[in-house]
């Protein structure tokens, strides 16, 4: 019973890692381009669901409104960090590394500015609230079902833009071969922003579902860009099936050490950055390698 138990934990922990690091994965598949600030995309849509919140009291129209919002604020946030800084600095990643690493920074004081360092709320509607009980050892958050089934939709509609419209195409050839896909009338620019800008909006979306269990600060987003990262590197570079197995294995690992030693959550942390770092010396191209022209840029 207790391993159904953790067996639930664990997919709800996937279920928000992968939603926080899909953006990533487009953002790092397409362009190449680490991104510090990817928490910050996070931490403003979690701020963004706060504000429509105490415009709109009602709880479930609010989180109705909050998700597009979000979206459309970090896709614009993106859109812009991309076109001011990042698109100068093409083919720079120690450069992009440290000038995002800046924004990141920037976008948390601006965060302390605006809202103070006192953590704000962001309330789930009555009908998330509570948890699904099985028997007296197993249940799991509504909450978290609610964050697993968010999860999945946005398997779906990515899956769906990247193989059945012309975006997705563009995106696949640019990430492919960005020089081939040029000469075919593609603008590498045009695509890059609107990965960028998709794969912040996506974080912000992140923001809003993490939001709802989470303490809302301006350090939000610092405690999952390290998750995020891991998710990505170890799943597989550019790839959206290899995300959702590194959402899974960090997820996992993440649950079975916090069991073993769940007082001292550093120590958990330690071993997990331990054995990645131990399975990319095995696997350093991830669970699900990208294949193509693009792995092997």
């Amino acid at each position: 019973m207790k391993g159904i138990d953790l067996g639930l934990d664990a997919l709800s922990f996937a279920s928000i890692y992968f939603l926080a690091a899909i953006g990533l994965a487009v953002t790092f598949g397409v362009m190449r381009v680490i991104n510090m600030a990817h928490g910050e995309f996070i931490m403003m849509g979690a701020y963004t669901g706060y504000v429509v919140q105490t415009l709109i009291p009602d709880r479930t129209l609010s989180l109705i409104v909050a998700l597009p919002a979000a979206f459309a604020v970090t896709f614009a946030a993106g859109v812009a960090l991309e076109r001011l800084v990042i698109r100068h600095l093409a083919k720079r990643p120690l450069e992009t590394l440290l000038a995002t690493f800046g924004v990141s920074i920037a976008l948390q004081q601006i965060a302390k500015n605006v809202f103070g360092t006192q953590a704000r709320p962001l309330t789930a509607p009555e009908w998330l609230e509570g948890a699904i009980t099985f028997n007296d050892v197993i249940s799991i958050s509504t909450i978290r079902v609610a964050i697993f089934v968010l999860a999945l939709l946005f398997l779906g509609l990515f899956l769906f833009i990247m193989k059945r419209t012309r975006l997705g195409l563009e995106v696949r050839a640019v990430t492919q071969n960005p020089g081939m896909a040029a000469s075919m009338g593609i603008n590498p620019d045009r695509i890059a922003m609107l990965s960028f800008g998709l794969g912040s909006g996506i974080a912000g979306i992140a923001g809003v579902a993490i939001g709802l269990f989470a303490k809302v600060t301006s350090e939000l987003g610092q405690d999952y860009i390290v998750q995020s990262f891991m998710t990505v590197v170890v799943g597989g570079v550019g790839n959206i099936w290899g995300t959702l197995a590194g959402a899974g294995l960090i997820g996992a690992l993440s649950k079975i050490i916090e069991s073993l030693n769940p007082s001292n959550t550093l120590a958990a942390q330690t071993f997990m950055i331990l054995f990645i770092i131990i399975f990319i010396q095995f696997r350093p191209r991830g669970i699900i390698p990208q294949k193509g022209r693009a792995a092997e840029a």
